[in-house]
């Protein structure tokens, strides 16, 4: 009896990309439009799931960062910021592009500066190093009144209309069609050259060294990819609360996208949704605990680190492996 070999398969891991890179964003898309035409929201459930929607784009970029790079920022709200102060100050009188690019370009500014400076220091280092970015932005937000109109911040920010939408609704599109391409480009850029260059510089330094990896500007580019899905979520952020202020981009801002993807599992492509969902929304729906909803919400956002280091991911990861187990069992 002659044994034939079967033909070679691709990587798990890229064929499955491969086909995420569609698969995603489509069940995004898809799950929108149902919320949007079928489920039809109240008010307040609509504002929360666009509010999860502009910060899981913003948390894509993160993902990237902390997921595929290994670099922490706590200084990311000022990214936040950026977007979000250029689209309450350009968008009636200049339009939603301009003001859109405005916000991106001032966040690429910000993180290539701040990135070359910092990404220089270790871990720790660089970490507190964004922290005190976050709070010079903050103290920007608040000083420099002839901009940012200082604690009273700038209202009357508009919002961009469509498919004939108007209100919550229009910014809910935009919002779940950006996150539909953020989604598409993460998965895209994980087996391009550049992800795998991040993939390897974060898991193993002296192999990518090895390998003619530059580590540092890889970690510079994951830095500005955070910065650019931080200043489009800080967009939407602005347009659905109306305008900019500094509270919408303090240092909470910014431990919510550290943790949106540590929750959801770094480096899962869903983790930025997954993440913003328990890290959003969870706190919106608690309020009925009144004054105790903050501190039921830190005690499962606790017992998920302590018992789910890989975050929720991990807790999926298992399901899957069981289901799998009973089925060929």
């Amino acid at each position: 009896m002659t044994v034939v070999a079967s033909p070679p398969r691709p990587a798990p891991s890229v064929r499955t990309t491969r086909h995420w890179r569609w698969t995603q964003p489509a069940i995004v898309l898809l799950v929108g439009a149902v919320v949007l035409l079928v489920v039809r929201p109240g008010p307040f459930d609509l504002r929360v799931l666009t509010l999860v929607a502009a910060y899981a784009i913003a948390a894509v970029g993160f993902n990237v960062l902390v997921g595929f790079a290994g670099v922490v920022s706590i200084g990311n709200s000022l990214f936040l910021a950026a977007g979000g102060y250029a689209w309450a100050i350009l968008a009636v009188p200049r339009g939603p592009l301009v003001a859109l690019l405005a916000g991106v370009v001032v966040a690429v500014v910000i993180a290539v500066l701040a990135g070359l400076a910092l990404l220089r220091l270790r871990a720790y280092y660089f970490a507190v190093g964004t922290l005190a970015l976050g709070a010079l932005g903050t103290v920007v937000m608040r000083n420099w009144t002839s901009v940012t109109n200082g604690d009273a911040g700038i209202t009357g920010a508009g919002y961009l209309k469509l498919f004939g939408l108007t209100g919550v609704s229009s910014i809910f599109a935009a919002a779940v069609l950006l996150l539909a391409v953020f989604l598409y480009l993460q998965e895209a850029l994980r087996t391009s050259p550049l992800g795998l260059a991040m993939i390897v510089g974060r898991f193993d330094p002296p192999v990518a060294d090895a390998l003619g990896v530059n580590v540092s500007r890889t970690r510079v580019a994951a830095f500005v990819l955070s910065a650019v899905s931080a200043a489009v979520g800080g967009a939407l952020v602005a347009q659905l609360a109306g305008g900019a202020f500094p509270d919408q981009f303090s240092t909470t801002a910014a431990i919510s996208l550290l943790v949106i993807p540590i929750i959801g599992g770094r480096g899962w492509r869903w983790a930025p949704v997954v993440g913003a969902i328990v890290v959003i929304a969870a706190p919106e729906y608690l309020r009925f605990l009144d004054e105790y909803r903050l501190a039921v919400y830190g005690v499962l956002v606790t017992l998920v680190a302590l018992f789910l280091p890989g975050g929720i991911h991990q807790l999926v990861r298992g399901l899957v492996a069981r289901v799998g187990r009973r089925r060929h069992g």
